[in-house]
């Protein structure tokens, strides 16, 4: 009996040996990793007694752990451990981003709180909302663009709306004459370019928070929508494309409306999925990354294969306030199984290329477009004869490179065309719809501090032959409300009423969600 009564005794003791404060919790850890532990006594009271997480958990997970057992919200900063209320812990500042000179809205600009690693961007016409946790009030924001002095304002302590921010263009003289360096042909650009992308882009692992959406089309009807917020860890230039990983913080669809493709046109899908792979749309997406790729892809490489293209140069203007050539490039070369050589060019031939624009201080490629436009009697099947579309740009954080955005049309996973009478031979046959995806992969946020990431575990990266429109995952309503970037890319008047033409967008995202597997 004695010896269980001191076993009980040992239990208890060691048990509140154990229990501690949150505030005392949160001085052995910022002790431990070296951090400034910052809050609000005003706001968060640490004074309640815990039992802490077990040590041997990592940073982010044993933080993750600890705000749930303190019901408090505890992020990790580059040296601070900052805490701070669940519940109306954060203000809104709303506004847009302009050129101090002309007047001019500045899309795709960066809003950041370095200390927090909070942020946003612009949408098309420079507009931003960012949500600001109301602790670090009297800090600093940086609102950044490429070609533009950077600015901060200093956080006010209540919501602050219809800000315009001004930023000065960095200085260049307007007068100056800009002409090939030493003499060089476009194509020689082209390569000094290219040999100068291991000098420009990052090569060190950073985590870029993302978000895409793609949008379904026939005609003009709005007929399917996919929206979706990312995290990607990119390993650097030096690395291949596989070792990308890519994960789904938070996803939502709507009910696919476009016409499906034949049985026989799913077999051939089926087939040419294996040789291209990519059912993932996001990894898809991301492979467009033509800088990041450029030695990756196997056939269609402007920066490497030079022999396979012509280039031509079209003059220096003025790129986000930044001096650039611009490379017409056009593919030339036909593949020896279909009988090798150069293709012919001309104003009646279908075009495969794009341009290629080049900084003309440091040489980096800072944006890149493509098309592929057929002409002739194949024209017809697709809109506007273009077959393929994209653009993709950069921007330059802390000396380095990386990517900005990239948007374009692509297939849909569904028919392309619809005949009124398909039977009938191929110059017989008329268009009755044409169907195509319209997709946008926007850059958010980019973390470079190793200490700052989120590490992507196996079982959460994706997966690249994972069929995304049969892929289920958890809507959160809450999310979607309060995500800066629906609001501040929202989808046209027209878009909701296209797809809201049987029931709402809400009870298809709901349908389409996790919840609602038909095995559950």
């Amino acid at each position: 009996m004695k010896y269980l009564i001191l076993l009980v005794v040992l239990l208890t003791s060691t048990l509140y040996a154990q229990t501690t404060t949150v505030e005392e919790t949160l001085n052995q850890v910022a002790s431990k990793y070296k951090l400034e532990l910052c809050f609000s006594k005003d706001r968060v009271d640490l004074s309640d007694s815990i039992i802490p997480p077990v040590d041997s958990l990592e940073l982010s997970n044993y933080l993750k752990e600890l705000s749930r057992l303190a019901q408090l919200d505890i992020q990790q900063s580059d040296k601070s451990l900052i805490v701070t209320s669940i519940t109306n812990n954060t203000l809104l500042m709303s506004g847009k981003m302009v050129d101090a000179k002309s007047g001019e809205t500045l899309p795709f600009a960066h809003i950041l709180q370095k200390d927090w690693g909070t942020g946003t961007i612009t949408n098309e016409i420079g507009q931003f909302e960012v949500n600001v946790p109301q602790v670090l009030s009297g800090l600093e924001l940086q609102f950044s663009c490429m070609g533009y002095a950077d600015t901060t304002l200093i956080i006010p302590q209540t919501d602050t709306l219809g800000l315009i921010v001004k930023l000065r263009p960095k200085p260049y003289n307007l007068n100056e004459v800009l002409v090939l360096p030493n003499g060089n042909t476009a194509k020689e650009l082209v390569r000094q370019a290219t040999k100068k992308i291991k000098r420009n882009y990052h090569r060190k692992t950073c985590q870029m928070e993302a978000f895409y959406r793609q949008t379904g089309m026939r005609d003009t009807t709005f007929v399917n929508l996919i929206e979706a917020a990312l995290l990607i860890e990119d390993k650097g230039i030096d690395a291949t494309m596989e070792s990308t990983k890519i994960k789904v913080e938070q996803m939502r669809r709507s009910t696919n409306y476009l016409i499906p493709r034949d049985k026989k046109w799913e077999l051939a899908s089926k087939y040419w999925e294996k040789i291209f792979g990519h059912r993932n749309i996001y990894y898809k997406c991301y492979n467009r990354n033509s800088v990041r790729n450029y030695k990756s892809e196997w056939w269609y490489r402007p920066l490497v294969d030079l022999e396979k293209f012509d280039y031509e140069f079209e003059g220096a203007l003025w790129l986000d306030t930044m001096k650039v050539y611009k490379v017409k490039y056009t593919y030339t070369y036909i593949p020896e199984m279909m009988g090798g050589g150069k293709r012919k060019t001309g104003p009646n031939k279908s075009w495969d290329g794009g341009y290629i624009y080049i900084n003309s201080n440091d040489l980096a490629i800072v944006k890149l477009d493509y098309i592929w436009q057929l002409k002739g009697k194949m024209a017809k099947y697709w809109k506007d004869g273009i077959l393929s579309q994209s653009t993709r740009s950069y921007q330059k954080i802390d000396g380095k490179y990386y990517l900005k955005y990239i948007k374009g049309r692509t297939y849909p996973n569904a028919k392309s065309w619809v005949t009124k009478n398909p039977d009938n031979h191929d110059e017989e046959q008329e268009v009755e719809s044409q169907q195509w995806a319209e997709e946008v992969l926007v850059v958010t946020n980019i973390i470079t501090e190793k200490k700052q990431q989120e590490r992507i575990r196996f079982r959460e990266k994706l997966a690249r032959d994972e069929k995304t429109l049969e892929k289920k995952y958890p809507y959160d309503p809450h999310f979607w409300a309060n995500y800066n970037m629906v609001k501040l890319k929202p989808l046209p008047g027209t878009a909701i009423i296209d797809l809201e033409w049987d029931k709402s967008l809400e009870l298809q995202f709901e349908e389409n969600g996790e919840d609602n597997v038909e095995s559950k």
